[in-house]
């Protein structure tokens, strides 16, 4: 037999709704209380300051290309290190601070890093070395007593690691390139890597242009002439006090220009007193300010 459905009266129904609003409020409240412990048990922890480090040049290496590596904050044993390295010259001293801060390239055995860390581009060594220094010391870098070169006013500067800019290399490829020749012909080159850059400054009595004709001896691969014959400068490195000084220039010129990698001496600002944009340029000291022994 059907049953009639009794209709719910209007008090019975202000009951139900009353019954209803008082669980929303409970579950708003309960909610509350699980988002305020949340906050209290999980703080936000900022991230430390990434250790891998993007390569703009990067090596050649068989069929691959190394273009990433680790670095490490440096630390009072790598100060004593950088102490006793400072005493042959400033080249050396940049070469260990590297081996100090470098842990790893690509995905070579740590073993290798030391090899390795020779044959890379002098631009991808001053990279690894702003790498360093952000490990070390963070993002922001100081530079006290800044001298306008427009109005000669004093500042303080305050700039980020960003601030620096940087120029990349398209391919590995590009390591290697020709300069026209003032009489004709062409230099192959090639860019200069660590091992150059120590050869140079092998001993501390040479002159600038003794140090410029092993740096070309090292970094022209041949010369070819006008006529289409080539003259190999690895098999006669005294070719390179051989040319034309204006050559010799045009390419140490090239080698300094097509260098990837960080440019400190390129760095923009605009001045507060004269309000005119200069060029502000960084010192090592600027970089790693506790060297100041160096």
């Amino acid at each position: 037999m059907a049953r009639r459905i009794e209709q719910p009266t209007a008090e019975r129904m202000d009951e139900r709704l009353g019954s209803l609003e008082a669980i929303a409020v409970a579950n708003a409240e309960l909610d509350s209380v699980i988002q305020d412990a949340v906050k209290v048990d999980m703080p936000v922890i900022a991230l430390p300051p990434s250790d891998l480090i993007t390569l703009n040049g990067g090596l050649v290496k068989g069929d691959k290309v190394i273009n990433t590596a680790i670095v490490k904050e440096l630390t009072g044993e790598d100060e004593e290190a950088l102490a006793r390295a400072a005493q042959a010259n400033y080249f050396h001293f940049i070469d260990r601070l590297l081996r100090c801060g470098v842990v790893q390239l690509g995905d070579e055995p740590k073993s290798q890093t030391e090899q390795l860390l020779g044959k890379l581009l002098i631009g991808d060594r001053e990279q690894l070395l702003l790498g360093i220094r952000e490990a070390t010391y963070g993002d922001e870098i100081e530079v006290e007593k800044w001298i306008c070169p427009n109005c000669g006013s004093e500042q303080d500067l305050v700039m980020e690691v960003a601030d620096i800019p940087v120029k990349k290399m398209a391919s590995p490829d590009d390591a290697t390139f020709k300069v026209n020749l003032r009489k004709g012909g062409y230099a192959l080159v090639r860019l200069a890597t660590g091992e150059d850059q120590l050869a140079i400054f092998e001993k501390n009595d040479w002159t600038q242009a003794q140090r410029e004709t092993v740096y070309l001896s090292r970094c022209v691969v041949s010369l070819v002439d006008k006529d289409g014959i080539e003259h190999s400068m690895q098999g006669f490195p005294s070719l390179s006090r051989e040319m034309p000084m204006a050559d010799r220039h045009a390419i140490l010129k090239e080698l300094g220009d097509r260098q990837p990698g960080p440019k400190y001496n390129d760095i923009q600002y605009t001045c507060e007193n004269c309000s005119k944009e200069v060029t502000v340029v960084l010192g090592l000291t600027n970089l790693f300010p506790d060297i100041g022994w160096l």
